[in-house]
């Protein structure tokens, strides 16, 4: 009970290793006081951290820009290091003992043409359902995965093999951890090949998760196809760097959210600022820069952002003019 002193705020003022990282994850202040609360996984900041800390690294403005977009952490490797010893024991099909020797080496990139995220992520799934749906039902296991606190149980759930969670209790017999890795694992291959198709080459990432804009007027079929924008194949994932985002549920998946900007700005040189909208610059339907900037932003792309006014001269190609209406009578 009580109030923490000022001094026991999270800060940092030209920290010695040359940079902060802030990422919504749970900051870890000085003074050693826990600063409680509903954070984010800590992982996209550990990989931002493991970037920037990296002396080999030259950071100017085209380096910046491959850190935004980086689709990598190391919370998908984490998962599932407890579980490979028990997928290599009952996966016995070479086309899935394939996929396992995928998962073993991956590193927790999210990549357009990778099928391993997919896989990884339609596994984690089918693992939280086998393992919370039975004792909480359908709402509340629904309102579960929803949480960030649902992000934080999985490693330590995947990890403990003699927790009772593993244990379905609508049969007779009590399951284990190694029992339900069998059943999540068949239910993954199952469910990936009747949503994306029979071929391991038709579950790339690109394919499974789709970004699309979609505009408060979509909601009213068929507007949908006017003013949404998308949908786009989109790399990233659930707390990586280039956090383009979906909750935790079954193949395919749609972003839910994301950046709402990119921007990387050289302070000794401003002027060669860049930046890049989601959508675009208008929120006009059919104007030429309602969607334009769309496909540039998935693809992880940029635009310079001209600031003195030679430059905004030399690169305007078109000049939007609000004119209000005269009141009658005036």
């Amino acid at each position: 009970m009580g109030f923490y002193r000022f001094s026991d705020n999270p800060q940092e003022e030209n920290p010695q290793r040359g940079y902060i990282v802030s990422a919504n994850h749970q900051p870890k202040p000085h003074s050693g006081l826990p600063v409680v609360g509903y954070y984010n996984l800590a992982d996209r900041a550990q990989r931002l951290d493991e970037r920037l800390r990296d002396d080999s690294v030259r950071w100017d403005s085209k380096t910046a820009q491959t850190l935004q977009i980086d689709t990598r952490t190391g919370y998908g490797p984490r998962v599932l290091a407890p579980l490979l010893p028990i997928l290599n024991s009952v996966i016995t099909v070479p086309v899935e003992r394939a996929m396992l020797e995928s998962l073993a080496r991956w590193d927790g990139s999210y990549e357009l043409g990778s099928s391993t995220p997919t896989v990884f992520n339609q596994l984690l799934y089918e693992l939280t359902r086998a393992a919370f749906a039975d004792e909480l039902g359908e709402v509340q296991f629904n309102n579960l995965l929803g949480t960030r606190a649902l992000d934080t149980a999985l490693p330590r759930l995947m990890a403990d093999a003699d927790s009772p969670w593993w244990d379905n209790i609508t049969t007779p017999v009590r399951e284990g951890r190694a029992d339900t890795v069998k059943v999540a694992w068949r239910a993954t291959i199952d469910h990936l090949q009747k949503t994306l198709g029979k071929e391991v080459t038709d579950w790339g990432w690109g394919h499974a998760h789709t970004l699309t804009h979609s505009h408060p007027l979509a909601a009213q079929k068929p507007l949908n196809w006017l003013f949404n924008v998308g949908p786009f194949p989109a790399p990233g994932g659930h707390e990586v760097p280039n956090n383009l985002s979906s909750p935790l549920g079954p193949a395919p998946w749609a972003v839910s959210y994301g950046p709402s900007t990119r921007r990387v700005i050289d302070f000794g040189a401003p002027g060669q600022s860049v930046g890049i909208n989601p959508v675009g610059q208008s929120g006009v339907l059919f104007d030429a820069h309602y969607s334009d900037q769309a496909p540039i932003f998935v693809s992880g792309g940029y635009l310079a952002q001209h600031l003195s006014p030679a430059d905004l001269a030399a690169h305007t190609r078109s000049t939007l003019t609000l004119s209000p209406a005269a009141l009658p009578g005036n």
